[in-house]
């Protein structure tokens, strides 16, 4: 006779236990991953509102020394503010799009340059600028997105609170030289301010001449930023942003001498002005010679450099809020 043994049905009832039990923790890990995941839908929409300071590269202005390029040339003392404003919406976990519109100011100054042939020229601006950007975030430092908790009546949050992001985009900008007419012994200055674009202080209009540029122009913005939530819907970020544009004459100054007295011919009562402008250079003591650009013998050489386009930067620091979906999940315990 033949003898089987059977297993008691407790341990049968036990090991199915086990098996659902495993089987109940690996379900709530997946969806507690997915819903870490998927987090970042909920909070999609965000708005900014930012200061700060602006740098303008041009012919203007500049460092110690004789021009240079980009970053080297730049000088604080000609720095200005801006103010901005923006909404941004989360694509991705990692990326998101933005448009801003910003309001800000820009100068350059011969005076200020280290360049003797640069303050001899003695060109200066001043300009209002309007900007309206789009651009895409690409984050190599991901958004955490805080789990909110509720443990015995304490709320708080989990989560990293550092990001970063690189970004690239197109915009347009408005902007509108301006310079003070201060004069000198051929031109009594009447320390107003003009605006430079109609004036044509290059001989822009004139017969043979380009025709006067356009105060609306295109940009390309790029940059790196920082970004520290402060809670779950308040974030600071510092920005870094710099604009590539289409045009040279943000400062007024591109190509070469005009002849000052067509300049004022073609101005009317704004011709002493415009005169000034086209060339107000100063005597220069640069060791043993004396630099002045100012007689007729400059007419048609450089005053600028055509083949650089303008460029300014951004410094931005911004305060950023987070529209929260109202569907969140907030585990009780």
């Amino acid at each position: 006779m033949t003898n089987h043994s059977y297993k008691p049905l407790y341990l049968y009832i036990i090991s199915e236990m086990r098996l659902l039990i495993i089987l109940l923790i690996t379900i709530t890990f997946l969806l507690a991953q997915e819903s870490q995941a998927q987090r970042w839908k909920k909070v999609r929409h965000e708005i900014q509102a930012g200061v700060g300071a602006t740098s303008f590269l041009g012919e203007l202005g500049g460092g110690d020394g004789p021009g240079r390029d980009l970053f080297y040339d730049v000088d604080g003392r000609a720095s200005r503010y801006l103010i901005t404003g923006g909404y941004r919406f989360k694509l991705a976990e990692f990326a998101s799009v933005r448009g801003n519109l910003t309001y800000a100011r820009l100068r350059g100054d011969d005076a200020l340059a280290g360049d003797p042939h640069r303050q001899s020229r003695n060109l200066s601006f001043k300009s209002p600028l309007i900007e309206l950007a789009a651009v895409g975030e690409v984050y190599f430092i991901r958004e955490k997105f805080n789990s909110l908790y509720k443990v015995r009546g304490i709320k708080g949050a989990l989560g990293s609170s550092l990001s970063a992001y690189v970004f690239g985009g197109i915009g347009g900008f408005f902007f509108n030289p301006r310079a003070k007419f201060e004069g000198n012994a051929n031109y009594a200055g009447d320390d107003k301010w003009y605006s430079l674009q109609p004036l044509g202080t290059e001989g822009q209009g004139q017969a043979g001449n380009p025709k006067p540029y356009s105060r609306i122009n295109m940009c390309i913005p790029m940059g790196v930023a920082a970004k520290y939530n402060l809670n779950r819907t308040i974030a600071i970020s510092l920005e870094y942003g710099f604009r590539y544009t289409f045009t040279d004459y943000i400062d007024d100054v591109s190509g070469t001498y005009a002849d000052p007295a067509k300049v004022k011919a073609a101005n009317g009562g704004d011709g002493d002005a415009a005169a000034y402008f086209s060339n107000p250079s100063i005597p220069i003591q640069d060791g043993d010679k004396v630099i002045d650009k100012s007689g007729p013998s400059f007419i048609n050489l450089q005053r600028g450099n055509p083949g650089s386009k303008d460029t300014y930067m951004f410094l931005t620091l911004a305060l950023n809020y987070k529209f929260v979906s109202k569907k969140t999940n907030r585990p009780k315990f």
